[in-house]
């Protein structure tokens, strides 16, 4: 259990056997997720840049953020600083972040162009249709929803069956509805402010004509 390990990390290190530096890495590790503080884990990272454990350190650091919900900007630089240690990124590894980022809404331009790779690269037919869904995600997050529908409806014809693809058109058309109406709330609310007499108003055509009342 963690009570054990630490007491063997701090017996190992208080008999300065701890030559590989190995003890001390797993007792900033334990500490760090006991306190559910990243910053130890971020601070051994930019010591040891090259070291084995640097990829680790990063990972837990991020996911200790991830669980407080907190700094997602520094959770979002740790995840890119990952991708890029990795010599050659999986397709599931790039989704995955891209994904992230959706959610973090942080990153949309990078995780839209690892998405669309993990895509061309995806090793089967299943794991390219959850990564056009994540591209989707991506592509609405970013206020592209046209460009979301497109992707998504791929998804639809390949697996009609899945009802999650389903919700996610849903709501993607959801919420070019609900901007039409933020935007016809807006446009009626400055009208008000500058008293537009609302009986001049033409609605026939494809424009809108106003007096404005003196």
């Amino acid at each position: 259990d963690i009570l054990s390990a630490k007491l063997m990390v701090d017996a190992i290190l208080e008999a300065g056997t701890d030559s590989a530096g190995t003890a001390e890495f797993y007792s900033i590790l334990y500490n760090a997720r006991e306190a559910r503080d990243p910053l130890p884990l971020v601070q051994y990272a930019a010591a040891h840049p090259d070291g084995e454990r640097v990829v680790k350190s990063l990972r837990e650091a991020m996911y200790i953020l991830r669980r407080e919900k907190k700094e997602p900007e520094l959770e979002a630089s740790l995840y890119i600083r990952l991708i890029n240690l990795s010599e050659k990124p999986s397709p599931n590894e790039c989704n995955s972040f891209a994904w992230r980022m959706s959610q973090l809404e942080i990153q949309l331009e990078m995780a839209l162009d690892k998405v669309t790779w993990a895509i061309a690269n995806a090793p089967d037919e299943n794991q390219k249709y959850m990564f056009i869904d994540t591209k989707a995600e991506v592509l609405w997050k970013m206020g592209r929803v046209d460009e979301a529908i497109s992707e998504i409806q791929k998804c639809r014809q390949g697996k009609p069956e899945d009802d999650y693809y389903r919700k996610q058109e849903e709501k993607f058309r959801q919420s070019m509805n609900t901007s039409s109406d933020n935007a016809l709330n807006l446009f009626f609310g400055l009208c008000n402010t500058f008293k537009f007499d609302f009986g001049k108003i033409d609605l026939s055509g494809h424009h809108l004509g106003f007096l404005l009342i003196r």
